[in-house]
């Protein structure tokens, strides 16, 4: 069985456990940093909805939000003295937006260390999507590229725990996955185009738990 199948029998058990699993539900929402190989370092936000198995063990569905704008601005005229300000006129000339969405599965495994405080590890799969989109203000061209692609997160933190059902939680990182687009064929080889979103990220958030 491919990567590809397997993603999505993990995906349906997911579902299907987080439907069905009876007691403590868990909800986490973190913001941090990440720094993909293909594009430019930024913030990344998200969450993840799933069930607590027992006192060490988490599954849980997620999604995450990375988006970076680029912009390259030149000055066309020389700098000015108005008004008792120095003034320069600076045009704009490119622009740059890329989303990456990844939507995962995840497991959790905790480890007690000393309370309050927990060290855990993580790991699962995720399908990605990458939305880049280029505006050429001086041409006056905008172009629009969309890849997606299948991939794996491995995760290391810590969590302190600061009530009965809230924890606060720090964690280091990594997401490998190569999303593809522009699908086609030439001289009947498939082609296509590629990028790597694959690196190191930190994330701070909060961990609450619901009966």
């Amino acid at each position: 069985m491919n990567v590809k199948k397997w993603t999505v029998v993990i995906l349906v058990f997911f579902t299907t456990t987080l439907v069905s699993a009876q007691g403590i539900k868990i909800l986490e929402l973190r913001g941090g940093y990440l720094n993909p190989k293909g594009t430019e370092a930024g913030f990344v936000f998200g969450g993840s909805y799933g069930v607590s198995i027992d006192e060490r063990v988490d599954l849980s569905l997620g999604v995450s939000f990375f988006h970076k704008n680029y912009q390259k601005e030149s000055a066309v005229a020389d700098t000015n003295y108005v008004s008792g300000v120095h003034e320069t006129t600076v045009m704009r000339e490119l622009e740059y937006n890329t989303t990456l969405l990844p939507i995962f599965a995840n497991v959790n495994i905790r480890i007690p260390f000393q309370p309050p405080v927990y060290w855990y590890i993580g790991g699962g799969l995720s399908y990605q999507f990458l939305f880049n989109t280029e505006n050429n203000l001086e041409k006056q061209i905008k172009e629009k590229r969309n890849y997606r692609g299948f991939g794996w997160i491995a995760r290391a933190g810590i969590e302190y725990t600061i009530g009965s059902r809230s924890s606060v939680i720090m964690e280091v990182f990594y997401n490998n996955c190569q999303v593809k687009g522009n699908k086609e064929k030439k001289q009947g080889l498939p082609v296509w185009d590629e990028v790597d979103v694959s690196g190191l990220g930190f994330l701070a958030g909060l961990r609450l738990e619901f009966f």
